[in-house]
């Protein structure tokens, strides 16, 4: 419908003379051009708005007091979800004098466009859906201006109906009055659609076959199925979910042991508020971020559970977790499903263990088919995957742990002067891209664990569709320094065929960088960047993961580290918690023999056994790490809340973070500080025959692992006290990455002991501190050293 015209009388102009607005930033797919049109006709003046592919242009046939007067109205007034970059205004000559103000038809003319994310459902459009007397009464694609899919469903800019997914469904007269009515909320809102003209929803059993009618009665066959224990996939706004009932053990049993995940969390999605309410003991920062067009998956703590229905949702949701992950339905479809159901229900993601999350229809029932006994389908085409987004409350404010939905495509804005255009491919888990260029970065929606050949596919479907969408040519690509990391090798062979510049980040420089990024920081001060994570390849050919780093964008000098130790087994150490804590132990001194430690600790009978001695003696084989993600393995195994294989990369640390949480420390084991050559080394070793009599006195095991969280935070701060006497090293800063710096029992101590030392502490929150954000940082690194060999 890009090409509707609508008019609104008014005086015809003295004069020809006018101004041109060009205008960019998040400026289509927000109600943009209604409020233009409404806000012109109010003040009387005449000339045009369209979309263009940078974003809105504006011609206005008015003196240069009155158009001034018209861009303070238009930024004050700016709808909820727009965002205005630049607005700038020159001299026009009108061919023929106006005698209105009109919207015209879209113009493919320039690139950038800002557009939204997928908005959840507005209070207006609940309110239709919920009012019998509204002919969109139980409609499950309800949406306007202010809410609806928007990222999911486009095609190219300009974000116009024809460049859309909603393309095939040609508007009925009733809605295309509504679209073009300017009084009408629906003025230009390109999802519009309503039971007559829009998109339908059916059921499909498992035998495949099809049931139709009216969405009431196929919402009524859904809980019929879902308060039969049964596995129902639905097909959601950016992806296809699995769900069943969240309240029965039984169906939560059979959902984890079809898609082979036995210990992960489920997340739960709640009907609203209201509900969540009735669960959980709410502050007013949950409140705002549950209901927030976004619509996150927000990690609530268990202690917050209300009294009554403690044990109405079952430990199987989150076992040996602190929290549950809780959403409120974000869309109309779900809102419906969630009433119907009476009750909460497990909201997780429709695919196979490990691969991307299905989209289409066909796809999803092959791929789908033994995991779900029926599908809840829809014909609106899904063009953009979107997983849920994840976000936890940590030292006061939201922190992501998975940015997708309704995040993405929002840009995050880079410091002034880095020009260019940059492509960054990420690491291999948690992977997501980023597209850097025009003052901004745009993070990918989060693919997934590239040993997984369909994420991998997923990526390379990124990688062509996000510059195509945001009309960006990268002139570089940032991969990760390891040469091994599929995302590495997949940059190189891009940067070969297209004769880019290939640029490879060090792994916990781009962590660092990514969190000085989304705060602003000038791309030429040095801070120190504390960052914790699993591994990374370093500059010396070890494996890091416990760094200290004085960094800017453009470069970085390793301060000090944890102490490495031996990775036995390689690869294997990164599944089976225990090899770590056979290493640590075996650099720890005035341990008992392994006999006695094993007599006397059952958790530790396998000590003695032959693989065990075969490991050690072939330690000086096996690459040494840094990593403060093994050494959390190390420790969550002796207090045996660690499996002997993970099932899930981070099951350790969460469970350990989890056992931590349950308790209040009561001392505080000491790190030794040593110095190998330029390095200075913070080493866990003294820590090990503390914890290891304080289990053979019967200490509490929480006790323990609170006490080991807060053992580290003081080692980490002793450490920055240290660097900050040395000779030649000057910061004011300290930043916090890596996924480590999402545990609450280190983030939150850790900045308020930093802060009492004067230091400024830079977290991050608009992207993941985990790998999910590690391209923000490569692309950073990759325009810095591209503007510096100009």
């Amino acid at each position: 419908m890009s090409g509707a015209s609508n008019t609104a009388t008014g005086s015809a102009p003295r004069s020809l003379k006018g101004s041109l607005l060009q205008i960019t930033g998040c400026v289509q797919g927000v109600g943009f051009r209604p409020l233009i049109y409404r806000l012109a006709t109010e003040l009387g003046l005449s000339g045009e708005v369209c979309n263009v592919g940078a974003g809105v242009e504006i011609r206005l046939a008015a003196d240069a007091a009155t158009v001034a007067h018209f861009c303070r109205r238009l930024r004050a007034d700016c709808p909820t979800h727009a965002r205005i970059e630049s607005l700038v205004a020159q001299p026009f000559s009108f061919a023929a004098a106006p005698v209105a103000f009109t919207v015209v038809n879209s113009q493919a003319v320039g690139q950038g466009a800002g557009f939204p994310p997928d908005l959840a459902m507005c209070p207006r459009c609940l309110a239709e859906l919920t009012d019998p007397d509204d002919r969109r009464y139980g409609y499950p694609f309800i949406n306007c201006t202010d809410c609806g899919p928007r990222y999911s469903i486009i095609k190219s800019l300009p974000y116009d109906r024809a460049n859309t997914s909603m393309a095939g469904f040609p508007l009925c007269s009733v809605c295309l009055k509504e679209y073009e009515d300017p009084a009408n909320r629906r003025f230009h809102a390109e999802p519009i659609a309503c039971p007559v003209c829009g998109p339908r929803i059916w059921l499909q059993d498992a035998e495949g076959q099809m049931q139709e009618g009216s969405p009431a009665a196929l919402l009524a066959r859904c809980r019929s199925w879902l308060k039969q224990g049964r596995v129902l996939a639905l097909k959601g706004i950016g992806g296809f979910q699995l769900t069943c009932d969240a309240g029965s053990a039984a169906a939560i049993a059979l959902l984890r042991q079809r898609k082979h995940r036995p210990a992960k969390p489920f997340a739960v999605m709640m009907r609203d508020l209201t509900q969540a309410a009735i669960y959980f003991e709410l502050n007013e920062v949950e409140r705002a971020q549950l209901t927030s067009p976004a619509a996150p998956i927000l990690l609530l703590p268990k202690a917050r559970l209300r009294q009554p229905v403690q044990g109405i949702l079952p430990e199987a949701l989150a076992p040996a977790m602190a929290c549950i992950g809780v959403m409120l339905a974000g869309s109309p479809l779900h809102w419906l499903l969630l009433t119907e159901f009476g009750g909460p229900l497990v909201m997780t993601s429709g695919n196979a263990s490990g691969d991307p999350i299905c989209t289409d229809n066909r796809q999803a029932e092959l791929a789908l088919a033994g995991l779900a006994d029926g599908f809840l389908l829809h014909n609106r085409p899904i063009l953009h995957r979107c997983d849920d987004s994840v976000q936890a409350w940590l030292a006061d404010r939201p922190r992501m742990i998975r940015r997708a939905r309704g995040y993405v495509p929002t840009p995050v804005a880079l410091p002034a002067g880095l020009d260019g255009a940059v492509l960054a491919l990420g690491a291999d888990l948690k992977n997501s891209l980023c597209l850097a260029g025009g003052g901004q970065a745009v993070l990918s929606a989060h693919i997934g664990d590239l040993a997984n050949r369909a994420c991998l596919d997923a990526l390379q479907q990124q990688v062509e569709h996000l510059p195509a969408l945001l009309a960006m040519t990268p002139r570089a690509i940032a991969v990760d320094l390891h040469p091994d990391y599929v995302s590495s090798r997949l940059g190189a062979r891009l940067a070969q065929e297209r004769g880019l510049p290939l640029v490879r980040v060090q792994h916990h420089h781009a962590h660092l960088v990514s969190c000085l990024v989304e705060n602003g920081h000038p791309p030429d001060e040095p801070v120190l960047g504390i960052v914790l994570d699993g591994l990374g390849l370093g500059d010396d050919g070890s494996l890091w993961g416990g760094e200290f780093l004085l960094a800017d964008y453009a470069r970085y000098r390793r301060l000090a580290r944890l102490r490495p130790f031996p990775l036995l087994g390689g690869d294997k150490a990164n599944r089976q918690p225990w090899r770590n804590l056979l290493a640590q132990l075996a650099q720890a001194p005035y341990l008992p023999p392994w006999s006695t430690l094993a007599a006397e600790h059952p958790t530790l009978a396998w000590l003695t056994e032959a693989r065990s001695d075969t490991l050690l003696k072939m330690a000086a084989h096996f690459p040494l790490t840094s990593s403060a993600g093994r050494l959390f393995d190390a420790v969550a195994a002796l207090l045996g809340v660690a499996p002997t294989e993970l099932s899930y990369e981070g099951e350790a640390a969460m469970k350990l973070e989890a056992l931590g949480q349950s308790a209040q420390a009561n001392a505080c084991y000491e790190f030794g500080l040593s110095r190998e050559y330029e390095l200075w080394q913070l080493d866990p070793a003294p820590l090990w025959p503390v914890m290891i009599e304080a289990l053979q006195a019967g200490q509490d095991k929480a006790v323990l692992a609170a006490n080991f969280h807060l053992s580290l935070v003081r080692g980490l701060c002793h450490m920055v006290r240290r660097l900050r006497r040395l000779e030649g090293v000057t910061f004011t800063a300290v930043a916090l990455s890596g996924g480590v710096m999402q545990n609450r029992l280190v983030l939150e101590p850790l900045i308020e002991e930093l802060e009492a030392m004067g230091l400024t502490v830079l977290t991050q929150s608009q992207a993941p501190s985990n790998d999910g954000g590690i391209a923000l940082g490569q692309a950073a690194i990759a325009l810095t050293q591209c503007m510096a060999k100009r």
